[in-house]
């Protein structure tokens, strides 16, 4: 695992030192050269200390004492001086050859003299020796002095000069530091520092570029290999050194998870029957299934082009495309057919916009699935099963009829016999003839009902309409309660086919009802399914349970004279209007119907569409 932040402060880290470390030596060297000037200039400083010393000690009697000696004690000053300095200049000489090029002599207050050894008259003595030949003799301290700079440099010590334990004068000693190779060896010091702190310098930016260099190569060719890896996963990145070399590693396994992943993907699609096709924000093709490019014709090199380029001129999917990417207009399950040499092609087709989690679009998916096998097979079963309603229908339609039939035949008979048809046989016949006709006519419109008229309408009128139609042909003792909810949207039916639903139903409430007792309808708007409910209840006798699951078939009835066909025609109804009919009953206690109905009109197709998928 890569430690976030550890190569960038290594980095920055080396060339910090690589910069740093000349700039350090820089300062030490300097130091190094300081240091070196005052331990050379220290070294001067102590061998005319030992001058002085060796001076000192090489005349051992005071400057009165060499007078006397001499018989010059009262002499003139500059018979005094030649005296002094004539007794001063051995051991002087002997010094001067043991210390060349340093000056030495002594200082005699009383006659205000420089004694060097020299032959010529006294000399008279510079303001600055004079200064420090004062200041020695009042702090009674050695002083030093260093004057003037490069050749002309000069270093001077002054030391009180003691005999008998009295201040007798000042011994001196000079030095010109020019004449030693002091500064000789100073400037090759400082040659030697710079040339250091040069090479400092070239190895410290030399290092930190070349380590860029390389930083910056590595990088290079990480993301040389990136655009390589970008077209081709199979290609991985070179090598790197160090912790670059960790980053090439996770790449490297990171687009082998990705070359996995997209084997399982392409190896999923491969697999899925259905057609998907989905677009990024631009509209180029990111994704496509084979069985994608099989129904709807995509060229090979589909992949990242334009989806209005893939599709063949006068493709509808485009525009369905454009309204999920562009106006967020989705379809499910959208009914198409499209013209083929074997046939026409049955698809249902969704889209769908892709959001992300911040909710912008990032693209569009398409998905179709060809249903013309489906849609056969459906057929080929429908008709099978009508093949069966119609023996079942046959059969029910010959009981229904022979009965009628036998009491007219019976009466008949009877006629010709007696020559002489009695009113109630007459009002007999009559009653079943008018029983086979309304058989046929329920009949005929089981088997072919009436195209609907849809419209938008009133529910709570239509079942207003129903009761009033009730309460004026049938008087009962039943008790009629409504709960119609008001201000309802308004429901997309055939009006007179569903007040013939709620006749059916009605009436075989009223009829599980002989003694009496409470009828209740009720009308309500469902949000969540979005359809108008209208709920009718009874409190009758109820349904045994092993007649529920027969309760729309044809010509099933629980009463003697029931044709069995009302309930059935019923649910063909509510089927057509694309709404459903749930049934619930207790023996004893009553029966609830609850009928869906739609609250507005399928958009047609170009819009939107429905189906069951």
């Amino acid at each position: 695992m890569i430690r976030t932040g550890r190569l960038g402060n290594l980095l920055l880290m080396a060339i910090a030192l690589l910069l740093l470390f000349p700039v350090a030596l820089t300062f030490y060297m300097v130091k190094i050269v300081n240091n070196s000037e005052l331990a050379l200039l220290e070294n001067q400083k102590a061998k005319l200390a030992r001058v002085l010393d060796d001076l000192d000690s090489s005349v051992n009697q005071s400057f009165e004492e060499i007078l006397a000696a001499r018989g010059a004690r009262d002499a003139p000053r500059s018979e005094q001086a030649r005296v002094l300095n004539e007794a001063l200049r051995p051991p002087i000489e002997q010094l001067s050859l043991k210390y060349a090029r340093v000056q030495m002599g002594f200082y005699y207050p009383a006659l205000d003299l420089i004694l060097d050894g020299s032959n010529g008259p006294p000399k008279e003595i510079p303001r600055r020796q004079k200064s420090a030949i004062n200041e020695a003799l009042s702090t009674r301290r050695q002083v030093m002095q260093s004057l003037g700079q490069g050749a002309d440099a000069v270093l001077e010590v002054y030391r009180p000069y003691y005999r008998q334990g009295q201040l007798a004068g000042v011994i001196w000693a000079t030095e010109n530091l020019g004449h030693t190779g002091f500064y000789d060896r100073i400037r090759q010091m400082e040659t030697n520092s710079y040339a250091a702190i040069g090479l400092g310098l070239f190895l410290g930016l030399g290092g930190a570029l070349a380590l860029m260099h390389g930083f910056v190569r590595s990088v290079e060719k990480i993301k040389d290999g990136l655009k390589v890896l970008e077209q081709d996963l199979n290609r991985p990145l070179p090598p790197a050194p160090g912790e670059l070399g960790e980053i090439t590693r996770a790449i490297n396994r990171l687009a082998s998870r990705l070359v996995d992943v997209h084997q399982y993907y392409q190896i999923m699609l491969a697999t899925i029957d259905d057609a998907m096709l989905v677009v990024d924000v631009l509209g180029r093709v990111i994704i496509a299934n084979a069985a994608a490019g099989r129904l709807f014709a995509l060229p090979e090199d589909y992949a990242y082009k334009h989806y209005r380029e893939t599709f063949p001129p006068g493709s509808p999917f485009p525009e369905l495309i454009s309204r999920a990417l562009e106006e967020k207009r989705q379809y499910k399950d959208l009914k198409l057919s499209r013209p083929r040499e074997q046939g026409d092609l049955d698809l249902l087709v969704s889209t769908a916009t892709l959001l992300d989690s911040s909710g912008r679009t990032v693209g569009a998916a398409l998905y179709c699935r060809d249903v013309t096998e489906r849609l056969r097979l459906e057929e080929k079963m429908h008709r099978q099963e009508r093949l069966a309603a119609l023996g079942k229908l046959v059969a029910g339609v010959a009981h229904e009829i022979r009965n009628p039939l036998t009491s007219i035949s019976c009466y008949i008979q009877l006629w010709q016999k007696t020559n002489n048809p009695s009113p109630r046989a007459l009002a007999t016949m009559y009653r079943e003839v008018t029983r086979l006709e309304n058989l046929i006519e329920q009949l005929l419109y089981f088997t072919r009902p009436a195209e609907a008229k849809f419209a938008p309408r009133d529910l709570n009128q239509v079942v207003e309409k129903v009761l009033q139609f009730f309460r004026e042909v049938y008087r009962t003792p039943v008790e009629v309660v409504t709960n119609l909810e008001p201000d309802l949207p308004p429901a997309w039916i055939d009006g007179e086919q569903i007040e013939r639903v709620l006749m059916n139903i009605i009436y075989n409430a009223l009829q599980a009802m002989p003694e009496g007792g409470r009828l209740t309808l009720e009308t309500a708007f469902d949000r969540p399914s979005d359809s108008l409910v209208t709920t009718i209840s009874d409190t009758g006798c109820g349904i045994a349970p092993e007649h529920m699951k027969h309760l729309f078939d044809p010509f099933f009835s629980t009463r003697e004279k029931g044709t069995g066909l009302g309930l059935a025609i019923a649910h063909e109804i509510i089927q057509a209007h694309g709404g459903n009919i749930e049934v619930e009953s207790h023996v004893g206690r009553g029966t609830t119907f609850r009928i869906y109905l739609q609250v507005r009109k399928e958009e047609t197709h170009g819009q939107t569409g429905t189906g069951s998928g």
